[in-house]
């Protein structure tokens, strides 16, 4: 089964998170301590996938992705209620996230989502729950 870490300051979003996923066939470890995340993303080899909330007041997720990216290269899932619309602070983190983080192992969906694309967007990073292989 396919371990993936969320990391989200919104306990309810973590909650639907969890649920619709582990309902489509994969395995969450959900926080809202970025510290906690990055620790199981480290010790667990397991985790295949990381969702970061992008706005966190103790760390935002680009920081969560660059202590990451020091000792594991995960595919990420930037989760965000930034709106796609074309407002400065939007602006910012989509360029950021274009110059920055799009290397092919990271995606950005945008909150509120509709579950296909959330399913369409993790399975683009990681595949299916239970591919042709996969043990269990």
């Amino acid at each position: 089964m396919k371990k993936i870490v969320s990391v989200d300051d919104e306990p309810m979003m973590l909650k639907c998170l969890e649920r619709v996923l582990e309902g489509h066939g994969y395995k969450l470890f959900v926080t809202s301590d970025p510290d906690e995340g990055l620790k199981v993303m480290k010790e667990d080899p397991d985790v295949c996938l990381a969702l970061l909330d992008i706005k966190m007041p103790r760390k935002n997720g680009f920081d969560i992705y660059k202590e990451l990216r020091q000792f594991k290269k995960i595919p990420v899932l930037f989760v965000t209620a930034y709106p796609k619309s074309f407002t400065t602070k939007s602006d910012e983190v989509v360029n950021m996230w274009k110059n920055e983080f799009a290397d092919g192992t990271t995606d950005i969906i945008y909150k509120p989502f509709d579950l296909p694309t959330l399913y369409e967007k993790v399975e683009g990073l990681i595949g299916k729950a239970k591919d042709a292989g996969d043990k269990q």
